[in-house]
């Protein structure tokens, strides 16, 4: 099976875009992403007992299986945010996007 990991964090909207680029470009330099994707989103959430409604950017990294630990640890030491989202889940993909998503990361 064909199986790319994505990995999903939120980003302060604050943020310009070429801090959210050098944000995502570490991962990559550090060989545990191969693939870094940002959007702009709203988020609505409950904080410190207040409902928060704002822009935030959304940050899909693509990566493999053995780097998933690893990618997790490193966004949490990173992130700008007390507690940050930090979501993964696995998605099917073509033989040739999972091969070549390995071999930029390994």
């Amino acid at each position: 099976m064909n199986q790319v990991v994505i990995v999903t964090t939120t980003l302060p909207f604050s943020m310009s875009n070429d801090e959210v680029i050098e944000f995502k470009t570490k991962f990559l330099q550090s060989k545990l992403s191969a693939c870094a994707q940002s959007k702009k989103i709203n988020s609505t959430y409950f904080w410190e007992g207040e409902i928060i409604s704002e822009h935030e950017w959304e940050i899909s990294f693509k990566t493999t299986a053995k780097n998933l630990d690893e990618l997790i640890s490193t966004i949490s030491k990173e992130h700008p945010y007390e507690i940050p989202q930090i979501t993964h889940g696995i998605e099917l993909s073509t033989e040739e996007y999972v091969n070549w998503i390995s071999m930029q990361v390994n």
